[in-house]
């Protein structure tokens, strides 16, 4: 019995290690939102479509989030805050603000 074990184990190394990575899907257009609220706030400030951002950028910058290629919806971290700057007229203000970016797959 505990030799079957083994080699049962053996053969599900194996089949791990052929298995393709998971692969995010990127095709077609996105529209790219930064939506804001007062820290402790539940109404949205304002919104800013970010539209020199690519989607595969994005993903980039957030550390290839779970990605479900419709729509999906990330808190920004402080540590997104420097590589997203680029992308945005408003200027980040975390002690004020709390941040989300919003993707919507349109084409």
């Amino acid at each position: 019995m505990e030799q079957n074990q083994h080699n049962n184990s053996s053969l599900n190394k194996a089949s791990a290690s052929q298995r393709p990575q998971d692969t995010i899907h990127i095709k077609g257009k996105y529209e790219i939102i930064l939506n804001w609220y007062k820290v402790n706030g539940k109404n949205l400030l304002d919104e800013e479509i970010l539209t020199g951002l690519q989607i595969s950028t994005l993903l980039k910058i957030l550390g290839n989030p779970i990605w479900n290629d419709i729509y999906h919806c990330w808190a920004v971290e402080a540590k997104h805050i420097p590589n997203l700057q680029a992308y945005v007229q408003h200027q980040f203000n975390p002690d004020k603000f709390t941040y989300f970016i919003e993707a919507y797959h349109n084409q």
